[in-house]
């Protein structure tokens, strides 16, 4: 089966997000680990964000986690 970028991006998003092990990792963090443009990942972000899926937070401290939905 063939997945669109941007859901074959979501899911590596939301497995990134899973095994975090606390930490709360920026957008930047993720694109970068991932290999992806920042501006796609912050499309895909933003969409799971729509979802319930992950909450973003902003500021010092803040970075992206998993909702209860998202997990």
């Amino acid at each position: 089966m063939r997945l669109l970028r941007s859901t074959d991006m979501a899911l590596r998003v939301l497995m990134r997000l899973a095994v975090a092990d606390g930490s709360s990792p920026t957008t930047r963090e993720v694109a970068a680990d991932m290999g992806v443009p920042y501006t796609h990942a912050a499309k895909v972000v933003a969409e799971l964000r729509h979802r319930d899926l992950l909450a973003a937070r902003r500021g010092r401290g803040g970075g992206l986690t998993l909702t209860e939905a998202g997990r």
